[in-house]
């Protein structure tokens, strides 16, 4: 697994432009706060993402469990995912948790990117190492 710590934003919309294009596929995981609050951001200043699917679930720790797992499986097998696909984990420490669980499971693995949107989930869920494979 590569981890790399980023700067700035102008580094985040060169790696996430590179990635998405050497990816089949690209999905963004969010929950309702960072669909409406974040997302919509990136879109609009990464040109590469306005294709890319948002899969979107409830916000808060009861997203944590295998039926909202199963779902996003069944979205992401939905939209043709395959084991080239990315996934774009945009949120806090559910989403940062979460999706790195989905990603390192779904087809015995996809590759994944944590934007973390909270302080805990910089500190914690993102780089603390628990879903880092």
């Amino acid at each position: 697994m590569n981890v790399k710590s980023i700067h700035s934003f102008d580094e985040i919309q060169s790696i996430l432009s590179k990635e998405v294009a050497s990816h089949s596929a690209t999905f963004i995981l969010c929950d309702s706060n960072t669909n409406e609050h974040c997302v919509r951001f990136l879109l609009e200043t990464i040109p590469a993402l306005n294709e890319v699917p948002i899969i979107e679930i409830p916000e808060g720790e009861e997203s944590k469990s295998l039926e909202i797992v199963g779902q996003l499986y069944e979205e992401l097998l939905h939209h043709n995912a395959d084991r080239q696909s990315l996934l774009l984990n945009v949120g806090g420490g559910v989403i940062s948790d979460i999706g790195g669980f989905v990603a390192s499971t779904f087809k015995r693995g996809v590759n994944f990117i944590n934007i973390p949107t909270t302080l805990l989930a910089m500190v914690d869920a993102s780089v603390g190492g628990k879903t880092i494979t």
